[in-house]
C-alpha cells in the first residue's frame, strides 16, 4: 500500500492574464489547525503536477525553491478544456487558494503542535478553502503563441481536402487524447490519494454491515496489501486516530517514527561516547585534535497491540449511531493509554540505567526550595549541555507536581504562577493541565510513575522515539450467532537513541 497522501491549504493571488503560476506552496514556521512545517522540511517529487482539487491533472509543476520563508513553486497550467475553466474561476476570483499533497515523511510533537519535518510533496492543486495562510501567487506569465516561421513551411506539399481532417476534427482528437492522458494520470493519483468518506464510524460501520457497495469497497482497498508501515484508510481511523494520540500525553515530550514497511524489529544509531581531542594545533603542519563520534547499532522487536469488539447485528443495525460511536471511541482510547504505558516503561528502564551510570543530579529530598531546584536545573543543563543538546523537560510524579506547586518566595509568594497576574513569577503551572513552565523549562507531570520522587528526570525528546504503525482496523462476522468482531490494532517499539539525554533526579538531603 502506498504512502498515505496529506493535503494542506494554502491562500493565493494571481495574475488574470497569465498561464505561469509563481507562488508560496508551503510557508514555514506557520501554526494552522495545530500543525507547521519547519524550515527546509518540504522536498518536491520529481513527477509532480498541478491538478485541480487532487483531482485531474490541469498543468505541471516547472520548480521549486527553498526560501526562507517558505516553499516557492513555479507551475503552468495546461491549454485544456478543464485548464481554460479553471483559468476563468481564477480570474474571476472564485478560486484563489492553492493546496499541496504530500507524504508525511518525519514529524514530532513540540508544544502540542505537529512539527513537520520531512514532507515529500506529490502535487500541488487548486482549491477553493484554505489550510495556511501566506501562501500568495508571485506572478502568472502567458506563454506566447509561437508563430511558424516562413523559413520552415513544407513547400510544394499538395493538400488534398478530401483527405485531410478539418480544424473540428482535428480538436476533436486533440480533446481525446488529453481526455486519456487526464485518465491515465488520475489513475497514477489514485494509486496514493486515500478515498474520503465523510461518515462518522458509526454510520460507516452500520452501512458495512448492511453491504453498502462504497463502504465496502473503501474498506477492501484500505485493507488489501496493508503492511507494518500502513494506516487502514478508514473513516473509523481517521475520526478516532486523534484520540488515541491525545490518551498519549508523553508522546508530546518524545521524538515518533513510523514502522519500517516490512520486518518486526527496529534497528538504530545509539551514541556510545565521544572521543574530543579538538585542540589549537600545536604548530603549523601538525596533526589537529581527532574527534571521534562512537555508535552501536542496537535493534529493538516490534510488539503488536490491539483489543476488539463484539457486537451484535442488531446492535449494528438497530441501535443508535452514538452507540456504536462510543464503542469504537473507547477502543481507540484504551489503544492510546497501551501506547502510553509501552513509552512509561521505556522511560522508567532509561532513568534507572542513567543513575545508576552517574548521569544524573541531585535535589533535596524533604523541604526543598526554589533555589534547590534552580540548582538542580542549572546542574542538569551544564550535563546537556557537553552533549550538545539543550534541556527540554522536566518529568515529574504527581507528588512532585504538588511540590512544586507549593514553592513559595521568602515573602510567601508562589514561585510559580497559577492564574491571575501573578507578582515576581519565575513560570506557570496548571494543576488541570498536569504541566507549566519552571525557569524556561517545561514541568509535565505523568500519573503513572511511582510517588516516591524515584522517576524524575531532566531531558530532552530525542533521548526516546516511539515508533508506531498506522491504526490497523480488521472486521469478521460470525453467521452462527449473527455478531460481528472489530479490532483495532498498531505495531509499536520505544528505542533509546540518546540515553545520555535523560538526566535522572535523585532526592537526597546528604
Amino acid at each position: 500500500m502506498p504512502d498515505l497522501l496529506e493535503t494542506r491549504e494554502m491562500e493565493i493571488r494571481f495574475d488574470p492574464d497569465t498561464r505561469e503560476v509563481v507562488g508560496m506552496a508551503v510557508p514555514y514556521g506557520q501554526v494552522s489547525n495545530g500543525e507547521m512545517f519547519t524550515r527546509g522540511a518540504v522536498t518536491l517529487d520529481s513527477d509532480a503536477k498541478l491538478f485541480w482539487q487532487h483531482k485531474e491533472p490541469i498543468g505541471k509543476i516547472v520548480d521549486g525553491q527553498q526560501t526562507d520563508a517558505g516553499f516557492m513553486v513555479r507551475a503552468t497550467i495546461s491549454d485544456t478544456a478543464l485548464g481554460q475553466d479553471v483559468h476563468t474561476l481564477l480570474r474571476d476570483g472564485v478560486i484563489n487558494k492553492m493546496s499541496v499533497g504530500f507524504v508525511m515523511r518525519d514529524a514530532q510533537v513540540v508544544d502540542g503542535v505537529r512539527q513537520i519535518t520531512d514532507a515529500l510533496v506529490r502535487e500541488v492543486s487548486l482549491v477553493p478553502f484554505p489550510w495556511y495562510d501566506g501562501a500568495n501567487v508571485t506572478a502568472v506569465r502567458d506563454e506566447p503563441e509561437q508563430e511558424t516561421p516562413a523559413s520552415a513551411e513544407k513547400q510544394g506539399e499538395i493538400v488534398d481536402p478530401e483527405t485531410t481532417p478539418d480544424a473540428s476534427e482535428l480538436a476533436e482528437v486533440r480533446e481525446a487524447v488529453q481526455h486519456i492522458e487526464r485518465e491515465l494520470v488520475s489513475l497514477k493519483s489514485a494509486e496514493v490519494a486515500p478515498v474520503t468518506d465523510h461518515r462518522t464510524a458509526g454510520e460507516f460501520m452500520q452501512a458495512l454491515a448492511k453491504g453498502d457497495s462504497q463502504a465496502v469497497a473503501v474498506y477492501e482497498r484500505a485493507y488489501s496489501g496493508a503492511t507494518t508501515s500502513d494506516s487502514v484508510v478508514t473513516p473509523i481511523d481517521r475520526d478516532l486516530t486523534r484520540i488515541v494520540e491525545n490518551a498519549a500525553p508523553l508522546r508530546q515530550v518524545f521524538a515518533t517514527g513510523t514502522t519500517p514497511p516490512e520486518g518486526m524489529a527496529i534497528y538504530f544509531a545509539q551514541l556510545k561516547g565521544i572521543t574530543d581531542g579538538t585542540a589549537a594545533q600545536a604548530a603549523e603542519g601538525d596533526d589537529l585534535g581527532y574527534y571521534e563520534v562512537q555508535l552501536e547499532t542496537k535493534n529493538v522487536s516490534l510488539k503488536t497491540i490491539g483489543n476488539f469488539i463484539q457486537l451484535s447485528i442488531q446492535s449494528i443495525l438497530r441501535s443508535t449511531v452514538d452507540y456504536l460511536n462510543t464503542s469504537l471511541r473507547g477502543q481507540a482510547i484504551a489503544l492510546g493509554n497501551k501506547l502510553n504505558a509501552e513509552l512509561i516503561a521505556a522511560y522508567q528502564s532509561v532513568v534507572a540505567a542513567q543513575i545508576t551510570a552517574g548521569n544524573k543530579v541531585t535535589i533535596k529530598a524533604t523541604s526543598a526550595t526554589y533555589n534547590d531546584f534552580l540548582n538542580g536545573i542549572t546542574d542538569a543543563a551544564v550535563k546537556f549541555a557537553a552533549i550538545g543538546l539543550p534541556l527540554e523537560y522536566m518529568i515529574v510524579d504527581t507528588v512532585t507536581f504538588k511540590e512544586l506547586m507549593s514553592l513559595q518566595g521568602s515573602d510567601g509568594r508562589p514561585v510559580l504562577l497559577v492564574d491571575g497576574g501573578g507578582t515576581n513569577n519565575v513560570g506557570t503551572i496548571s494543576p488541570t493541565g498536569l504541566g507549566g513552565q519552571f525557569a524556561g523549562v517545561r514541568v509535565v507531570a505523568v500519573s503513572q510513575l511511582n510517588t516516591n520522587k524515584s522517576q524524575c528526570a531532566f531531558v530532552n525528546g530525542q533521548a526516546l522515539r516511539q515508533y508506531t504503525s498506522g491504526n490497523l482496523r480488521l472486521e469478521t462476522d460470525n453467521a452462527i450467532n449473527l455478531s460481528n468482531a472489530y479490532s483495532l490494532a498498531t505495531f509499536t517499539a520505544v528505542a533509546d537513541e540518546y540515553p545520555a539525554a535523560i538526566v535522572g533526579i535523585v532526592r537526597a538531603n546528604s
